[in-house]
């Protein structure tokens, strides 16, 4: 017996689930603000010098807390209940941080670290190619695979925790990611249905992220690193056909955010992970403060909008070269070069 589905009717069935998502969401939104501002929960004070640099608004820290509802409703539906706790673990760390409860930037690294090994070696996450036959011949050992994932994966999360300065920017970023993966590389993607799903959720936490009525938090930038982790490292596991450095091109800029971050501490002999104003959207902050008249929220704005303009240029050019491993090592070098000259000009000029 066969059954016919009339494509239309399949097409506006699958319109009107996303439509109720986004109500769902928008709704549940709107709940836990009201609920955050009636208890003061996860109030953001901009108590810290690096939040009150760019804004002295105050902000609830719920971000995070979407997200992980999402991730825990989906990997509860799939079953997946270790990937359920190490998520929830991991945004643990964040909130507890949010809340002001974890406030040893130390004590957060080792239990990241911790909890990453553990379910990583529970989980069996590996990464399968790297194109770099030394390093390829030296990850065929699990123990030293599982290690080095913790180590990528701590750079993201981290990383993507420092970019995540400004309104819009980490989230922008991150739907430019996955944007990408969807619109131009489709055929490579398992399960397009939770990727759109994602992005949509992405897209209203940024509409209220916008006004600075929500924003992620160490909860949120955690685990929206680590899911952009894991995800890249299955897509790359899953597509040997693609070059490992399309991945590193993908995140180049939350993980070299980092990296360059603790390179120019070491060299001042400040404390590595001790957060300060130095970092670059910081910087080109503060010079359009100076330069145009504007509210907080209008200056996050055009500031994360140029960093991601750039970066959507960037991703783009990659796209075309995702097999051609020297071709993407050139883009990423051009990358940090840039990078590089525009934060020491920027350091030169004052821009702080």
């Amino acid at each position: 017996m066969y059954v016919y589905y009339d494509n239309y009717v399949v097409q506006n069935l699958f319109a009107n689930m996303y439509i109720s998502f986004i109500l769902l969401t928008i709704a549940l939104s709107f709940i836990i603000i009201n609920l955050s501002k009636k208890f003061q929960f996860l109030l953001d004070i901009k108590s810290e010098n690096h939040k009150k640099f760019t804004s002295t608004q105050k902000n609830y820290s719920i971000g995070g807390i979407l997200l992980i509802i999402f991730f825990m409703l989906n990997y509860l539906d799939r079953m997946e209940y270790l990937n359920t706790l190490f998520y929830f673990l991991i945004f643990s760390i964040g909130l507890l941080s949010d809340l002001k409860t974890l406030n040893s930037p130390k004590l957060r690294f080792l239990l990241q670290i911790f909890f990453l090994i553990f379910f990583i070696f529970l989980l069996d996450i590996r990464i399968f190619n790297t194109r770099i036959d030394i390093l390829d011949e030296l990850l065929k050992k699990n123990v030293l695979n599982y290690f080095f994932v913790a180590f990528c994966l701590m750079i993201v999360i981290n990383g993507s925790n420092f970019v995540d300065g400004l309104n819009t920017l980490l989230i922008n970023y991150y739907l430019i990611i996955f944007g990408t993966l969807l619109f131009f590389l489709p055929e490579f993607i398992h399960n397009t249905e939770f990727l759109k799903y994602f992005i949509i959720l992405l897209l209203v936490i940024l509409v209220f992220n916008l006004s600075g009525k929500i924003i992620l938090g160490d909860s949120g930038s955690y685990i929206l690193g680590l899911f952009s982790g894991i995800y890249l490292i299955n897509f790359s596991n899953q597509n040997l056909f693609i070059s490992p450095f399309f991945i590193i091109l993908l995140l180049w800029y939350p993980c070299f955010e980092l990296l360059f971050s603790m390179i120019r501490r070491s060299g001042s002999k400040t404390i590595m992970y001790k957060p300060d104003i130095y970092h670059l959207h910081q910087l080109l902050f503060n010079l359009f403060k100076k330069k145009v008249q504007v509210k907080n929220n209008i200056n996050h704005f055009i500031v994360s909008s140029l960093i991601n303009f750039y970066n959507i240029i960037i991703i783009f050019i990659g796209v075309n070269y995702i097999n051609q491993t020297k071709k993407l090592i050139i883009i990423i070098i051009l990358n940090l070069i840039i990078y590089s000259l525009t934060y020491f000009f920027l350091r030169k000029n004052k821009s702080y």
